[in-house]
């Protein structure tokens, strides 16, 4: 199977670079498309989506990621399903939308044990504290979150985001991540490529 990720930055490349394999195998072709922001993944979509739609084969899967970013969620979700509707009118169900609840960081929170094997003054429990016991639900944004999390425990320069995937990303557990976002993308990229 060919899968083509559109994602809107850096970070989420090298997260998915590591973690898409470990929840589908790693026998699949992966192309990652950063196209560094959010507004401008937005833009450029129905037109990407229109090139598809022209030239896709049947073992090919698109997976659209994006962060939520406080907006409404269902009119986010809308706005990528009427930019993907070329594509599944001429070649059927191929293109995953999924959006990440609040921000990447969310993924990370839910893996404490992941976050720990590299930050290893960040203690267990913080995982146990109710705040992070649902990381989607968190208010204020997850990265700047984790910032504070990071300089708390004295790692002076925070969060770094790109360096911060590369180190945590290697010991995510896929089948126990806590953040619902993360569960709905795993389960929705299987999904996908089980497609026929």
């Amino acid at each position: 199977m060919y899968i083509e990720f559109l994602v809107e930055e850096y970070s989420t490349e090298v997260t998915l670079s590591i973690i898409v394999p470990k929840i589908i195998g790693s026998e699949h072709i992966l192309k990652i498309h950063n196209f560094q922001n959010k507004d401008r993944l937005l833009q450029r979509l129905p037109q990407r989506m229109q090139a598809y739609a022209n030239f896709v084969t049947d073992d090919c899967r698109i997976v659209v990621l994006v962060d939520e970013d406080r907006e409404d969620c269902i009119e986010l979700k809308k706005r990528l399903c009427e930019a993907s509707s070329v594509v599944t009118k001429k070649k059927g169900n191929i293109v995953l939308h999924r959006i990440v609840v609040e921000e990447l960081e969310s993924w990370f929170l839910g893996d404490v044990p992941a976050i720990r094997a590299e930050y290893e003054k960040i203690p267990d429990s913080l995982s146990q504290q109710a705040k992070f016991r649902n990381p989607d639900a968190i208010k204020g944004g997850t990265w700047e979150q984790l910032d504070r999390i990071l300089k708390k425990y004295g790692y002076e320069t925070g969060l770094q985001k790109s360096e911060f995937a590369q180190r945590v990303t290697p010991h995510m557990d896929v089948e126990n991540n806590q953040s619902r976002s993360f569960q709905v993308f795993r389960d929705g990229l299987r999904r996908i490529i089980n497609f026929v």
